[in-house]
């Protein structure tokens, strides 16, 4: 049965734009800007961590001092588009590398220079839930409706804007 009682969070700038849990995302309108812009949805209870990465083959290295992950740890991360294209943004399992840095496995081998921009969260059902993006001058409306009951967030949703005016994010 098709769920119909259905609320809306919408933001200026980077937030938490649903903070019950569970909820289901149904549809997404975002604005962009004069620039590029990404909006990144996470499911999670804490603001995500901005870091760098580099991509050599299927191996992706983010950089971020101090990260205290170990390995095994589940990340959830959102890839900015770097010199070379961008990494795979989805869900992964770490490998602590270091202090200051981690990798995961790529689905797709390709190169991106060192210094691209990603966001991630992490812990048990923390997750990166999907990612949409404007081009340069997209300055209209767009409005995404997700399939099905859409898309599940087991925790908190926040949205994380680059470039990015205005999102509403409609859930129930």
């Amino acid at each position: 049965m098709m769920q119909t009682d259905v609320l809306s969070g919408h933001l200026h700038q980077s937030g938490f734009i649903v903070a019950q849990s569970p909820s289901r995302i149904k549809s997404v309108s975002m604005k962009g800007t004069a620039n590029a812009g990404q909006l990144d949805l996470f499911s999670t209870t804490t603001v995500p961590v901005a870091a760098t990465y580099a991509q050599s083959g299927t191996t992706i290295t983010i950089t971020k001092t101090a990260h205290g992950l170990q390995s095994g740890a589940r990340v959830g991360i959102a890839f900015a588009l770097g010199s070379g294209g961008a990494a795979f943004s989805g869900n992964y399992t770490a490998t602590r590398t270091g202090a200051d840095t981690f990798t995961v496995t790529s689905p797709n081998s390709i190169s991106i220079t060192a210094g691209a921009v990603c966001t991630y969260v992490s812990g048990a059902q923390a997750s990166w839930l999907m990612t949409f993006e404007t081009t340069a001058g997209d300055t209209y409306q767009n409005y995404f409706l997700l399939p099905g009951e859409g898309v599940r967030s087991l925790l908190g949703t926040y949205a994380y804007m680059s470039n990015v005016d205005i999102c509403t994010v409609f859930y129930g």
